[in-house]
């Protein structure tokens, strides 16, 4: 349980007579975002460029993960690009103290990055689970792991692990992938149990069909994707904003007492118990 005298004034609001503990980002909080350089991570960090956030932007693309680095410059942040392997050690211990020297504490980690190899079970490999598994899950893991230290010194902390509806749902030719997202699920409610006891807390978000460019793998172009609306009730895919949305809400006082959470933004297409 989180010491209510170890938090900050401006931290507590009186409410039916109690003091609630709404600990929460603020502008100048570093955050860290992870497979930057395209649909979700782009949107995601330039969402929190916006509210004023310190970035650390990391992605193995290092052109594109520059490019967004760049957009959010131009928003007014203060932003770092760091190249990093989500399915490599040693990198992502490089990454993480790269990400510490140059930005200081961190405040929200959002574990985007990830890959999907598309292949048949019958036909997929056990080195393409094992790539699909050290990105997906034991990176996310990993930086996640890693940014908790720092975050248990300074008793707030807020970590986001990107899942998937496939993580609920199985889909042809996503084995690795659908596997290792469910685990990010059941991750994240793991560590949103053992690591509230200081004030971190962990939520996943469960992304449905959007408009980025891991479906158009599939084959199809965008405008077939658009006009894939059967058993979405909101009559549309989705978009990078929208998960970009949820993260921002994520890290707001307005989720303050959310954590352990899978969110699923899908316009309805699979909803949750």
């Amino acid at each position: 349980m989180v010491d209510l005298k170890s938090q900050n004034l401006d931290q507590l609001i009186e409410e039916d007579g109690s003091k609630i503990v709404r600990d929460h980002f603020r502008r100048g909080d570093v955050a860290v975002v992870t497979g930057c350089a395209r649909g979700f991570g782009r949107a995601i960090a330039r969402r929190l460029a916006r509210d004023g956030a310190r970035l650390a932007v990391w992605d193995v693309i290092d052109d594109e993960g520059e490019e967004t680095a760049k957009i959010c410059r131009a928003l007014g942040a203060d932003v770092q690009f760091v190249h990093c392997d989500l399915g490599n050690d040693a990198d992502i211990a490089r990454a993480v103290t790269t990400t510490l020297d140059r930005c200081g504490p961190v405040y929200a980690l959002v574990n985007n990055a990830g890959i999907n190899l598309r292949t048949a079970a019958i036909d997929y490999s056990a080195e393409q689970f094992r790539k699909t598994l050290n990105v997906n899950l034991i990176g996310s893991f990993l930086t996640a792991q890693a940014f908790a230290r720092g975050m248990i010194e300074q008793k707030r902390g807020v970590i986001v692990n990107l899942a998937s509806g496939r993580a609920i749902e199985g889909a042809v030719n996503s084995v690795g992938y659908g596997a290792s997202k469910a685990a990010i699920v059941n991750m994240t409610k793991t560590l949103a149990t053992e690591w509230a006891r200081y004030g971190i807390r962990v939520n996943a978000i469960v992304p449905g069909v959007s408009e980025t460019r891991q479906p158009l793998e599939a084959g199809g172009t965008l405008e077939a994707l658009v006009a894939r609306t059967d058993g979405i009730p909101l009559g549309r895919i989705g978009h990078p904003d929208d998960i970009a949305g949820m993260v921002a809400m994520l890290l707001s006082k307005d989720a303050a007492y959310i954590t352990g959470q899978a969110m699923a933004i899908n316009g309805g297409r699979i909803m949750l118990p």
